[in-house]
This record gives structure tokens, sequence and C-alpha cells, in this order.
């Protein structure tokens, strides 16, 4: 199989410059938006909770408006759906990442999978206006993931998942490759026509919520999402086998590691950031090296990144509590700001990094075992004498 990838530069978060981006990319697609007219069109971005656009965790409001004006110009009837993690209230999530503006601004119709029910599809829960849509355009932001390494197309559609059922999933998983497999199920039932990666700005180090944002300016597009993380990852220097839900969906047989991908627009070598930092939860080398696979396999409990709270930091919010999938974060009887934190049991918890994810303080650092740190050496060193 051949799949298309437009790369298109941008470089800030100016509307007309989006748009032109946008028209660019879908050009060199030949993506043919007569389709569209008259069709119910679902725009998916990332409200991954209530934090406001300049922190780069959620899609930009911005880059919505641009994808709406676009859709509208085509006939389509627009709706505008996500689910976040469950712990801020869904107003709050709605008006603070200025995408509920967005939506008023331009009359379409909001989505809140939380409030609009789910539908039990191939043995996962996914809401109503996923299966209801015509076409589905996918809006993630460009970030790395403690989970899952990146979190570009494929897992932005994990959101497809409403409120607290995606923690049970979290749960069942044993391991990543499996919570992998449960993200690439999904993201095969919505199936997205066409993915619009927000690259303007990306998130490096321990994202989604906690990492850094450094400018890449540029825009990611392509109707096939598996394509479209791997050109994201080769876009950082990765292999896009070392990206999880790449791995989940070969072992799947939902995707073809051969397949030929045809990048058009910018070159890939010219729009590569300077320097793209990947969260402490991944080391390249260790997973293609028989040695690192019997560590990982054998001595598992001997390989663990544990999630601990910053005392300093902490607000005693107690949202990582809530958060917590498996109740493996106790808080004391009174939250009071000079009492103490809430506390991980490191025993209970598998290591989903849901409470790192949802902290808005950045309180909750990850703390790596012995293991890990042996690991990342023997990994080191075996990518220095593949280079010899």
């Amino acid at each position: 199989m051949k799949y298309n990838v437009a790369l298109i530069k941008c470089q800030d978060y100016n509307l007309v410059n989006i748009l032109d981006a946008f028209r660019k990319a879908l050009a060199l697609l030949e993506f043919d938006n007569k389709i569209l007219e008259g069709k119910k069109v679902l725009l998916k971005p990332n409200m991954l909770g209530a934090y406001p656009p300049e922190l780069g965790i959620t899609t930009h409001p911005i880059f919505l408006e641009a994808a709406i004006i676009l859709f509208q110009e085509f006939g389509s009837i627009i709706w505008v759906g996500d689910s976040a993690n469950g712990i801020f209230p869904i107003d709050q999530v709605w008006e603070r990442t200025g995408i509920r503006e967005v939506c008023r601004r331009h009359n379409v119709i909001e989505k809140v999978f939380e409030k609009e029910g789910a539908i039990l599809k191939d043995g996962i829960f996914i809401a109503k206006p996923v299966l209801e849509a015509d076409f589905i355009v996918n809006l993630p932001r460009f970030k790395t993931h403690g989970l899952t390494v990146l979190t570009v197309a494929t897992k932005n559609l994990y959101g497809c998942i409403p409120g607290l059922i995606k923690t049970r999933y979290h749960k069942s998983a044993l391991n990543r490759l499996e919570f992998s497999k449960i993200v690439v199920r999904a993201a095969e039932i919505a199936k997205p026509g066409l993915n619009l990666v927000d690259g303007i700005s990306a998130m490096d180090g321990n994202g989604p919520s906690a990492g850094r944002l450094i400018p890449m300016n540029v825009i990611i597009c392509g109707t096939n999402h598996h394509a479209v993380d791997s050109v994201c990852a080769k876009l950082v220097g990765l292999d896009p086998n070392d990206i999880d839900t790449i791995e989940g969906a070969i072992s799947l047989n939902l995707w073809n590691p051969e397949s030929e991908i045809i990048i058009r627009g910018e070159d890939i070598v010219e729009c590569r950031p300077k320097s793209f930092n990947l969260p402490k939860t991944f080391t390249k080398g260790m997973r293609d090296w028989w040695i690192s696979r019997l560590v990982i396999e054998k001595i598992w409990n001997g390989i663990s990144i544990k999630p601990k709270i910053n005392k300093k930091t902490c607000q005693r919010c107690g949202l990582c509590a809530k958060a917590c999938p498996v109740s493996a974060i106790k808080t004391p009887k009174e939250m009071i700001p000079t009492g103490p934190p809430p506390q991980v049991v490191n025993k209970i918890c598998i290591e989903c990094y849901c409470c790192h994810e949802i902290c808005p303080y950045k309180a909750i650092d990850l703390n790596e075992s012995i293991g890990v740190k042996i690991g990342r050496f023997l990994g080191e060193r075996r990518i220095k004498k593949l280079k010899k």
C-alpha cells in the first residue's frame, strides 16, 4: 500500500496562515472535498483537560477554527467533540481551552461525549457522535507521552472513549503494548478520514502535559493515521516501530511497516526541530535488543518508573487521586495547603501516568528504578556499537 502524507510549514497561530496551510495540504493529497457537502463532519481536537491554549496541552483553538472554516466552505455540517480526562468539570474544559468560544462564534454543534452516551462496538465503548458522524477529522497536538512515547494521530483518538471509561481500560491493560492495542482498536473504530496534526508548536520531554513547548512550525496531514504517526516519528528522529501505537497496530495486523509513505510538500529533514527530548519512560535502542527484552520480560518488577508527588509543588487539590484508575494514590483525611500531600502506593501503581497527565501544577515527578537506569546504559552502549 502507498500512503501520502503532506508536510506544510506554518510559522504561527495566525488564522489565515493555518487556513492556507490546510488548503495546500489537501491539494497535495488530492483530497476530494465534494464528498463532504451536506455531510456531518466531526472535528475531534485534543481536549485533555481544562488547560489554557498557551500551555500547549490541548489543540489550539485557532487551529480548530481554521478547520471549522475550511469544512464549512465544503458545505459540511460541523460537529466538534471530544472527551476530557474525566476530572475537570466538563464545561470548564470547553471554556478554558478556548474551544467553546470558537464553536459559538461559528455556530457549530458541540458534542460533549460524556453527555452523548456510548455504544459498545467491537468490545470497546465509543461515544455515539463518533459512530453517527459521516466523516471524522482528527486534530491532535504534536506531543510526547509517558506511556506511548508520542501522542499524535492514533493516540488522540483514544478520546473517542467517553469520560472515566478510559481509566477502566488503563486498568485492564497489563503493559504498554496491551494498552496501545486498546488505543489502536479505538482508533480503528473511529476511522478518521483526515488527520491534521498541530505541529506549529510541539511538546517534548515528559508530555502530554508537563513537557517543554518548542517551535516546530509544521502541520502534518494525511488520510491514514498510522502513516501520519510514522512521519511524525521520523520528524523527531524516531524509528516508527518504536512508537507503541505503531507496534500495537502491527501486532493486530492493522498496519504494515513495509507500507510506502510518500511525503509531499516540505522536505522532512528541513522540518526537523533542532532538538527534541523524549520522555523519561522511553530509552531508544532498548526495545530491539534481545538482552533488553529479556530484562523487561523476566525482571519486570525491576523495570519501573513510578510517579512521586513533589511535596513543595503539590497544591493538595486531590486531582491525582481522582484520576488514578486503580486507587493507588491515597489522600490524607484533611487536604489542607500546609498538610501532608497524597501518597503513591507503589505496589498498587500500574504506571499508567494518569496522575502525571492530569496534574495542573506539574507536581508529579517520574522516578526511575535502578533497572531502568541500567537498561538505558546498556541501550546507549548498544547504539554506539551499531554506529561503529
